[in-house]
């Protein structure tokens, strides 16, 4: 089960403080509000051992997550911007924009939510909890705006499951019942209101 409290993630990570925006818990800090995260840095000598040397170039790979409403497009040359404003005039830096995506957001009073709480509740017997999480699933936003469609994610894993993480795994035994909440979401989602 996961924490609920910070102080619970504390005690989870063997950890004294948390960061973070004032007056958001840990989970909404992680999944909903807006994020600057550094994926890799390098430069230099990476070598095993030691080595004296001064780099002349370094790298990073940063990312974004924003909340519903913001634009990726303008969230990215403001990004942009404030890197260039930082680069002393004795540097040079280079930024190479990889792209983005925009939001989409469903409504727990969809009728897609509704018949993916039927069918979540058929199955597993439990009614779910609706997250509204920030993740890059750019195909959610492309269904959202070209089809006028609902989407509703629908996870089967556990907490325990580490999602992408080096030692990522899955029960195996959710994968039949994974298969039949889908079907049951269909069953319930052609059902006439």
């Amino acid at each position: 089960q996961a924490p609920h409290n910070d102080q619970e993630y504390m005690d989870e990570l063997g950890i004294k403080a948390l960061t973070g925006e004032k007056g958001y818990t840990v989970l909404e800090k992680t999944g909903i509000r807006p994020c600057l995260d550094v994926n890799g840095i390098w430069g230099g000598y990476i070598g095993d051992g030691r080595k004296t040397v001064l780099p002349s170039k370094a790298h990073a790979k940063i990312s974004m997550r924003l909340t519903a409403y913001q634009d990726h497009h303008k969230a990215a040359q403001q990004l942009m911007g404030h890197l260039q404003n930082l680069t002393p005039d004795t540097m040079k830096i280079e930024i190479k924009d990889l792209g983005g995506g925009p939001y989409a957001l469903t409504s727990v009073e969809s009728k897609a939510y509704a018949a993916a709480e039927k069918a979540f509740l058929q199955v597993w017997n439990k009614n779910p909890v609706p997250v509204y999480s920030g993740g890059s699933i750019p195909i959610v936003s492309v269904l959202n705006e070209n089809l006028k469609a609902d989407v509703v994610l629908m996870g089967f894993g556990l907490e325990s499951d580490a999602i992408h993480s080096p030692n990522e795994h899955f029960v195996i035994s959710h994968i039949p019942k994974g298969i039949a909440t889908i079907i049951a979401f269909h069953k319930f989602f052609a059902t006439p209101e």
